[in-house]
């Protein structure tokens, strides 16, 4: 580590840092924001799941009304029960296209789940890539102190035996 220390320069080493910190944070709010997406999906899904529900009851209602007036009135004109057979044509449309506007939304919820699943990877990376350069980062700095402070003991030392060397030149 003490060659790398030596090698590598205090300002590029806090330009890395500096560098991969940025990718976390943009990492962390992409992840923020594919929350934000999969949540809205989600609402949008459970919406949707509603809406084929109170469509489903609605049909049901339409259809008791309709069997309930086709029992009651006796006979019929053909005119009138081709008019009752449409409604409840109607209504089964009805249930049907609110069926898949909610399996579009289901789909839409499963693709935003993936997405920020995927923005979770990429922030656990890169916040593992800013732990590793901060590591490596302290171990240089590290390094580095221990190099000056073994340069400041050889200079003391130094100076101490030309002060024992000069006193005794003296005697």
């Amino acid at each position: 580590m003490d060659a790398a220390a030596r090698r590598v320069r205090s300002a590029d080493l806090a330009r890395l840092a500096a560098l991969r910190e940025r990718r976390e944070a943009e990492a962390g709010r992409a992840a923020r924001a594919a929350a934000a997406r999969r949540q809205a999906a989600e609402v949008a899904e459970a919406r949707a799941r509603q809406a084929v529900c109170a469509r489903e009851e609605a049909r049901a209602a339409g259809e008791r009304a309709v069997y309930a007036r086709l029992t009651a009135d006796g006979a019929i004109p053909l005119a009138a029960l081709e008019e009752r057979r449409v409604a409840l044509a109607r209504l089964g449309d009805a249930v049907e296209a609110s069926r898949e506007e909610a399996a579009s939304e289901a789909e839409a919820a499963a693709g935003a789940r993936g997405a920020h699943a995927e923005t979770l990877v990429v922030l656990a990376r890169r916040a593992r890539e800013t732990r590793k350069w901060r590591s490596a980062q302290d171990r240089i700095l590290a390094a580095r102190r221990i190099l000056a402070e073994r340069a400041d003991e050889r200079e003391a030392e130094d100076e101490t035996l030309m002060r024992i060397g000069r006193a005794g030149d003296a005697a």
